[in-house]
């Protein structure tokens, strides 16, 4: 299980992976010993933003995936990779994990391997409905759908994400 949470400055969030124990671990790179040179595939209809999480936990981005294209990343396999759908968001998976790490089977390997970056099998009832009413009504029409203020709020902050989604800037 992947727990996210928002401590850092700056509202930094950090992720944590919790065991069946429910001991919590940062997710954060570290070591760079064995190599691994990936290829994500964007397999969704959508931009992927694809991020790195630095040595300290801070999620990095990296690179954005049009849908249906690829990028070459040469990586280590104690360095996690998380996709985000540019505009709205959601979270999207590598082998249904929303963390991916190569397996150490890849580590040293001296050819690129293909990984790709799918929906996950399961969405939340609540970010289907979201999507739906995005595809159905503009921003100035959510007030006369008599929703609760939370639900048309979080809808009217979808509609401006996808609206004006723009890349973030690479780290240097």
């Amino acid at each position: 299980m992947v727990e996210n949470v928002n401590e850092g400055e700056n509202g930094t969030d950090f992720l944590y992976e919790v065991d069946a124990s429910g001991n919590r671990t940062l997710v954060r790179s570290y070591e760079a010993l064995q190599r691994a040179f990936l290829r994500f595939t964007n397999r969704t209809l959508r931009p992927v933003d694809v991020f790195w999480r630095d040595y300290n936990g801070v999620k990095q981005f990296y690179v954005r995936i049009e849908p249906g294209k690829h990028y070459n990343i040469n990586s280590y396999i104690t360095h996690p990779w998380e996709f985000i759908d540019s505009a709205t968001k959601e979270r999207y998976v590598v082998n249904n994990k929303l963390i991916f790490r190569a397996p150490e089977s890849v580590g040293g390997m001296m050819f690129r391997t293909n990984w790709n970056i799918t929906v996950p099998t399961v969405r939340s009832l609540r970010f289907c409905a979201m999507m739906s009413l995005m595809r159905r009504v503009e921003p100035e029409q959510v007030a006369s759908l008599g929703l609760p203020r939370t639900l048309a709020d979080e809808l009217r902050h979808y509609m401006l994400r996808v609206r004006r989604s723009s890349a973030p800037q690479p780290v240097a």
